[in-house]
């Protein structure tokens, strides 16, 4: 069975925002909330400013999934890490045990841009983007696209090619040779993430996205 993972090459990314917004289409993500960040790091002396995305990590180990008192946390078919909506009771412990501050919770209860008014289009959920408020919930890697032999939303329309959907049960020679330049991003957490970091001016095992407090 397939384990796959993403490489993000860190030297292609230009902050564009096409992996943000294919995920918020794809998955009817609900406003004001984002599966995919785009974040920076600066380095004056080198004068260059480093654009990389901040996601579920799909961790082969994942700290979420340990903690969670009612199992809602499992792996799914092809190693990624997913929530069961109908199990979670919303006590954030994933949250606290995440290195990554990954899970997030719709506390608004906002579902729609629209507001009360009627959508200018109206049309019928798919099962992958029905959500409910309040529980927790993170990028699952386009599931629903894996299991038909598509790359994740965001890998394919990332404009730069800066990202590349990886099998780590059947890396060709070239991946391989990625794989092993590439970074775990915190790498000290342990949960050996399956997103992993190519870049020229950051060591993505010294960075957090977890925020402070």
């Amino acid at each position: 069975m397939a384990k796959y993972g993403i490489l993000f090459n860190v030297d292609r990314c230009i902050a564009c925002q096409a992996c943000f917004v294919a995920c918020k289409e794809e998955n009817q993500v609900h406003p004001g909330m984002a599966w995919v960040r785009i974040n920076r790091i600066e380095d004056p002396k080198a004068r260059v400013i480093s654009y990389f995305r901040s996601s579920c990590q799909h961790c082969e180990d994942p700290a979420c999934m340990k903690v969670c008192p009612v199992k809602a946390v499992s792996k799914g078919a092809f190693g990624e890490v997913l929530v069961d909506s109908k199990k979670c009771i919303g006590c954030r412990m994933c949250l606290a045990a995440c290195p990554y501050g990954v899970p997030q919770f719709n506390d608004a209860k906002v579902t729609n841009y629209f507001g009360d008014k009627a959508p200018l289009v109206e049309r019928e959920l798919e099962p992958w983007q029905r959500r409910e408020p309040g529980k927790a919930e993170h990028c699952t890697l386009c599931t629903h696209r894996l299991a038909e032999g598509r790359k994740p939303a965001c890998v394919e329309y990332c404009s730069t090619g800066a990202l590349e959907l990886v099998d780590f049960e059947a890396l060709t020679p070239e991946q391989k040779k990625r794989v092993e330049a590439a970074r775990m991003m915190t790498a000290a957490a342990g949960t050996n993430p399956k997103v992993r970091y190519l870049s020229t001016h950051v060591d993505f095992s010294k960075v957090s996205t977890k925020p402070a407090g």
